[in-house]
């Protein structure tokens, strides 16, 4: 399904006496109701997209360290890690330590304190700082972190390549199952214009419920931890007294 496919069966389902041919850039009398519906696509797709891990969002990123940057940009439609919030297990995977992902994220405070001290960790620990990973100490050059994430361009081109945010033409795919979007679009439509919409969105939460139970069901990775980094989980440096007497 397109953009323009979900379009006209959304538009089906709520009794239009006509079906759009076109959807963007539409000049027909329906035009403003065709833009609505639009939009309703789109709200329907980013609901989706926010709450639940669809496996045509996953994609996996790298990081090369060079010995000195420890402040990473994350790709530009980022979204959340995959695996996710709460997880037990960091989703930064070195290299160097292909065994054991590095600890993480910490909080500012907590690295601070590790910056202060004389003597650095032995793997690298991480955190979020805006639209970026600060990975301390830098990780050597040559080194490489993996990880997967999940994207927030939820639409294809139909190039199969170009990935996007918003529809930009009728021939725009979903990554996310487009019945569950032409759902959701419908029931919004009822919804704004005041109808009864309690059945619609019942299917479409159904609808939602059992698309996202067929996605990534792994286990989850926290955004927070639930206790500060410290010496016995992992610290393996010397720290050398260096306190005139």
């Amino acid at each position: 399904m397109t953009l323009l496919t979900i379009v006209q069966d959304a538009a089906v389902r709520v009794g239009w006496s006509a079906v759009p041919t076109s959807a963007i850039g539409n000049v027909s009398p329906d035009a403003l109701n065709i833009s609505q519906m639009i939009a309703f696509v789109q709200d329907a797709g980013r609901d989706c997209m926010e709450r639940a891990n669809w496996t045509g969002l996953d994609r996996a990123a790298t990081i090369t360290g060079d010995g000195t940057t420890t402040l990473f940009t994350l790709p530009a439609d980022w979204n959340r890690f995959n695996p996710g919030d709460k997880a037990p297990n960091s989703p930064l995977v070195s290299s160097k330590y292909p065994l054991t992902p590095l600890f993480g994220p910490i909080n500012s405070e907590e690295l601070n304190a590790l910056k202060a001290l004389p003597a650095s960790t032995v793997r690298p620990v991480w955190r979020m700082i805006g639209g970026s990973i600060e990975i301390w100490p830098a990780l050597s050059s040559g080194e490489i972190v993996t990880f997967n994430y999940f994207s927030s361009a939820w639409i294809l081109a139909v190039d199969g390549i170009t990935r996007r945010k918003r529809w930009v033409v009728d021939t725009d795919v979903s990554l996310i199952e487009e019945d569950v979007i032409m759902k959701g679009a419908a029931w919004r439509w009822n919804q704004s214009k005041g109808l009864d919409y309690a059945e619609m969105f019942r299917a479409y939460e159904m609808a939602f419920m059992r698309n996202a139970a067929q996605q990534m069901t792994e286990r989850i990775t926290s955004t927070s931890t639930n206790a500060p980094y410290t010496a016995d989980q992992g610290f393996f440096g010397v720290i050398t007294d260096n306190t005139s007497h």
